[in-house]
């Protein structure tokens, strides 16, 4: 949104179907359903970046969430014999344990949210813009950078081996 108009209710519109979308995650039965609910995750925080004025972090959200690790987790998904989970590994006796736990970040979470100061709008914010970024990350940072493409190759050349020996077992 081009000038900070930024609205409380776009915010909770976007939380709601990031909300949503992260508990299909983790509630479908089928893996590749859970998949493609997270690819939906991903744009809706892409959007909520948009929203909030940051077009840099909302395309590197799409390219490397939605682009890459939602590829790699359906050629993992495709690559594996089960497409299904059972119930009984969703909801077992850690669940009593991780629920409570999860309500608790939850609530320190929120409090530090509602309690945190906020900039307003026409403050400057201590955030480095697109020719810094890219000055970092071309400059001091290239190194890390090239490992990172480097392990996606990899995985990329991996996935490529592991699934031709499957065919060549079939």
């Amino acid at each position: 949104m081009p000038g900070g108009d930024f609205h409380p209710w776009i915010f909770f519109i976007l939380a709601f179907w990031i909300l949503v979308c992260g508990l299909g995650v983790v509630a479908f039965k089928k893996v590749m359903y859970s998949a493609v609910s997270m690819v939906f995750c991903f744009l809706g925080v892409a959007f909520a970046y948009a929203a909030l004025s940051a077009p840099l972090v909302a395309v590197v959200q799409v390219l490397v969430y939605v682009g890459a690790i939602s590829i790699v987790v359906i050629f993992a998904i495709m690559l594996t014999e089960v497409q299904e989970g059972a119930r009984d590994q969703f909801f077992n006796k850690q669940t009593v344990f991780a629920a409570p736990l999860a309500i608790a970040v939850a609530a320190v979470v929120s409090v530090v949210l509602v309690s945190g100061q906020v900039l307003h709008v026409g403050d400057k914010a201590l955030t480095p813009g697109l020719h810094q970024l890219s000055a970092l990350l071309f400059n001091r940072y290239v190194f890390p950078f090239e490992l990172i493409s480097l392990v996606l190759v990899a995985a990329m050349i991996g996935a490529i081996v592991l699934a031709r020996k499957e065919e060549e077992r079939s």
